[in-house]
């Protein structure tokens, strides 16, 4: 529904009609600095009434979104890790490095009691030495050299038992975890040890399906910094990124590729996506965003009476008028559509009374309300 109040000397004429709101004329107030003398002291009987001027402000209630229900923890991954496990059973003999250090390729990280293997190797080249000897006089020399592949066979898999109490790293990398210790049976199959790679890692991020493509660079956040990375693969959207089907036209899952050559970042490292929201989501039309002086964008909201400025994250467009955003938005804003006249973020509001000409408060200025139910 539309209202209309004809102009008067110190009033607009206004047309509102927003969500059943109606119209209404609302006065902003300002406080000039009172008048000193001067010694400096405040002027007897100057004016210190503060200026008020009536504003035409289009305004409805702000119904957002919980922000809980898109999060996701995204964190660097290595691309490149191994579990390092048992292959025989035994008893673990010697833990030979630590969490936390580098080791090279084919570093030895554990072994086993290998005696009872060894004592089998032993016995595998004393039978082999044997059927050696017995070809040089056996007159059937067929069957001798048959004994002597055998025996050749029974070392090989002697010598092999034996290598697989030692537990080699078969990457260059940083051991991340130990399993076991010292004197601990352990099972064929059983993990033992994690070692990763650092020098390149991999995280999965929501992107715009439409507008980004495979090998273009992309910009991340890790931690509090931006990061250049490059996008390796365009997937289909992970399931845990389902939520922001309501946010965005064409969402899908980026695979990311991290250089780290120069060992600044870690695994583990938390990432933050530009599309999931950290903050409550709104619709708003386009015509309430505004470029901050700052950079960035901002709505104005009407919270307890006074006039806020809300930096907002731009996220998905809804046609080609609203669209959504993210924001510090409290439970009882009123967020401005349109208005008269700019507003100053802290302008107090109060509604105005069309017979009396006046505003319907006070007219001694107020400070600007710091509470409200802020996220």
């Amino acid at each position: 529904m539309r209202h209309s109040r004809l102009r008067s000397a110190s009033c607009w004429a206004l047309s509102l009609g927003l969500l059943s709101l109606g119209g209404e004329t609302l006065s902003a107030q300002s406080a000039p600095p009172p008048t000193r003398s001067a010694t400096g002291a405040p002027a007897t009987g100057a004016h210190t009434t503060p200026a008020v001027r009536a504003v035409v402000i289009e305004r409805a209630p702000v119904i957002f979104r919980d922000p809980v229900k898109y999060q996701v923890n995204l964190q660097l991954q290595p691309v490149r890790q191994i579990t390092l496990a048992a292959t025989v059973n035994g008893v673990v003999s010697s833990v030979l490095t630590q969490v936390g250090l580098e080791i090279v390729p084919q570093a030895e990280v554990l072994r086993l009691d290998g005696r009872d293997a060894q004592l089998k190797l032993q016995r595998a080249q004393a039978a082999l030495k044997a059927a050696k000897a017995d070809l040089e006089v056996a007159s059937a020399k067929a069957a001798a050299e048959a004994r002597v592949q055998v025996a050749e066979a029974d070392l090989a898999i002697a010598d092999l038992d034996q290598s697989r109490t030692l537990i080699r790293s078969p990457l260059k990398g940083i051991v991340t975890a130990i399993y076991v210790v010292e004197g601990e049976y352990v099972h064929a199959g059983q993990p033992l040890a994690m070692v990763i790679d650092p020098s390149l890692f991999v995280v999965e991020v929501p992107i715009d399906g439409r507008a980004q493509k495979a090998g273009e660079s992309i910009e991340i956040k890790i931690e509090d910094e931006n990061v250049p990375a490059k996008l390796s693969a365009v997937l289909p959207l992970s399931p845990r990124f389902d939520p922001l089907r309501e946010l965005f036209l064409s969402p899908a899952t980026g695979r990311v590729m991290l250089e780290n050559t120069g060992g600044k970042w870690r695994a583990g490292q938390t990432v933050y996506s530009a599309l999931i929201p950290r903050l409550p989501v709104a619709e708003v039309p386009t015509g309430a965003i505004v470029n901050m002086d700052q950079g960035g964008r901002k709505v104005q909201v009407i919270r307890e009476g006074f006039v806020r400025d809300i930096p907002v994250q731009l996220l998905g467009q809804i046609g080609a008028d609203h669209l959504f955003v993210s924001g510090r938005f409290g439970a009882t804003d009123e967020l401005v559509f349109k208005t008269s006249e700019p507003l100053l973020d802290g302008a107090r509001i109060s509604a105005r009374d069309a017979k009396a000409g006046t505003p319907t408060n006070s007219p001694q200025p107020a400070q600007p309300a710091t509470g409200g139910n802020n996220f």
